[in-house]
């Protein structure tokens, strides 16, 4: 794309799409797609969800960079091609759906952790490396997955939830709930400050692999132009060789052939022929 069809198709995912709700200072609407998330976890997977809730791993623990970023932040470069192309052609939605299929499809080794360390790190670390067989089925699960009603049922239940706290709240609990949201604030900032610094450096990292691929690919056109400089005087060298074998008598040819070199008494080599 050109400098312009990118910018409009950044305000085409911030505005049209509304991911630009999710990068507002209050980061309420990230906090609504955490709920979401734990929802569907809940009513799809209670296993898996119970399991979670046991180790104190909430989703803004291991979700918020999968969201923030469109998986770019730690999955590979051609999965995230593919989510892209799914969210252009279905909408925010294909977020939760890829989330939920990644969780599922390693439900049986999320279980198997047995510490809130080793379900984070497995989260972090180990769903990221996809194989191109896990990438193919979690695209194949997204295709088939519907929850764009569940997705607005749970938006409308969280908005509920939080006017019945405020209602419920004693007003002396206030500053407390705000010391609570403010510290939740501040750490989806930080994590998205860190996120920032990875983009950055992955970007860095792209631009010498492309500068390191340009020297490459101009080192090895250079060869290819030397090999056929070289061709070409060998070709030349073979015509020149014949031409002078033409020019030769047969006999001197038959004589040259004959001869060969032989040391002589005082050690330097002399010509000889053969008998």
């Amino acid at each position: 794309m050109s400098e312009e069809q990118a910018f409009d198709m950044l305000l085409f995912l911030m505005y049209d799409l509304g991911l630009r709700r999710q990068y507002r200072p209050d980061m309420v609407s990230l906090q609504i797609q955490m709920y979401q998330l734990s929802r569907l976890l809940h009513d799809y997977h209670r296993s898996l969800y119970c399991h979670l809730e046991v180790h104190e791993v909430g989703p803004s623990l291991y979700a918020a960079p999968w969201f923030l970023t469109v998986f770019a932040s730690q999955f590979p470069l051609g999965f995230v091609a593919r989510i892209f192309d799914l969210l252009f052609a279905q909408g925010p939605e294909v977020v939760f759906k890829v989330a939920l299929s990644l969780l599922s499809s390693h439900e049986g080794e999320i279980l198997e952790c047995d510490s809130f360390e080793t379900v984070v790190d497995f989260m972090k670390i180990t769903i990221p490396s996809l194989t191109q067989a896990q990438m193919e089925h979690v695209i194949a699960q997204v295709l088939e997955m519907d929850i764009s009603k569940q997705l607005h049922a749970y938006e409308v239940e969280y908005h509920v939830l939080q006017d019945e706290m405020l209602e419920a709240m004693p007003a002396s609990d206030d500053s407390d709930r705000l010391d609570k949201l403010e510290r939740t604030n501040a750490q989806l900032k930080k994590q998205n400050m860190d996120l920032l610094e990875k983009l950055q450096a992955a970007r860095g990292k792209i631009q010498s692999l492309e500068q390191s691929v340009e020297s490459f690919v101009s080192r090895e056109s250079q060869m290819k132009h030397t090999i056929r400089a070289l061709e070409q005087e060998k070709a030349s060298f073979q015509k020149t060789v014949e031409r002078m074998r033409g020019c030769q008598p047969e006999d001197a040819v038959c004589d040259v052939e004959l001869t060969h070199i032989k040391p002589g008494s005082d050690g330097k080599p002399k010509a000889a022929k053969k008998p």
